[in-house]
This record gives structure tokens, sequence and C-alpha cells, in this order.
């Protein structure tokens, strides 16, 4: 199967895609770049995400994403990087359990004020210009 022609989202170059999603000279730089920060992260276990950055030249955004996809974890090395939320220290995804559990809990009641809305007017709706059966019964 032919991969479509596009523009390399790095460095602008037409490429055909087969799957990488960037030209192959950039693909052959990231996993070098990516080879370089390993080694250095297993050298020094206890390395914080600026050190990596000054010591490699990698950007945070490739360092984070190795974080999340756990290639240090599977150096023997846990790295953390904060929650886009609270700032506690996080190994996967952009937000903390306790984050998620709190935009749940807030999303969940925001549904039940919606739900609440909706069955209120839709009660409004029933009663108006309509006789109940009791009122009929009077007349």
């Amino acid at each position: 199967m032919a991969g479509k022609l596009k523009n390399c989202p790095i460095c602008g170059r037409l490429y055909m895609d087969t799957g990488l999603h960037v030209c192959r000279d950039c693909y052959d730089k990231r996993e070098k770049m990516e080879s370089e920060i390993i080694n250095f992260v297993r050298d020094n276990p206890n390395s914080t995400v600026p050190e990596i950055i000054e010591a490699t030249g990698a950007s945070e955004k490739l360092i984070k994403e190795m974080i999340r996809q756990g290639r240090f974890i599977q150096v023997g090395v846990k790295m953390s990087y904060p929650c886009k939320m609270c700032g506690a220290p996080i190994i996967s995804g952009e937000i903390c359990p306790s984050c998620m559990a709190k935009m749940q809990k807030d999303l969940q009641a925001q549904a039940a004020k919606i739900t609440a809305a909706r069955q209120a007017e839709k009660d409004r709706r029933n009663q108006r210009g309509m006789y109940s059966m009791h009122e009929k019964k009077k007349k």
C-alpha cells in the first residue's frame, strides 16, 4: 500500500508517509536524540527534565512524550512531570488521578443540573394549557 505524499511537520520537506508521520531524515534524527536521552538518563537516573534538556539539547515536549510512553521505566528509571492542573508529579497522561476524579465529579454535578432543568421544563410544558383529569371532574 502506497503512502500519501505529505510535508514533514518538522522540516517541511515533501515525503511519502509510510506511518512514521515525519520524513526519514527527521525520524532518524529523532531516534538518535531519543537514544541520547535514554543513555543520559540511564547514566544519571536522578536527573530532572531541565537537566536532560541542558545535557542533550532535546525539547521538553520530546522528553515528556517519552515519559508518557514509559520509555524511561523500560531502562529502570522512574521519571515524572507535573500535572497540568495542580502540579503533582505524574508519569502518564496530562492530569493526576485526584484532579481527574474532581473533574469527573464536577462534570457529573453539571450533568445532573442540566437533566433537572430539562425535566423541570418538560414538566412545565406538560402543565401549560391543559386540564388535568382532576380539574375536569370538578366542572
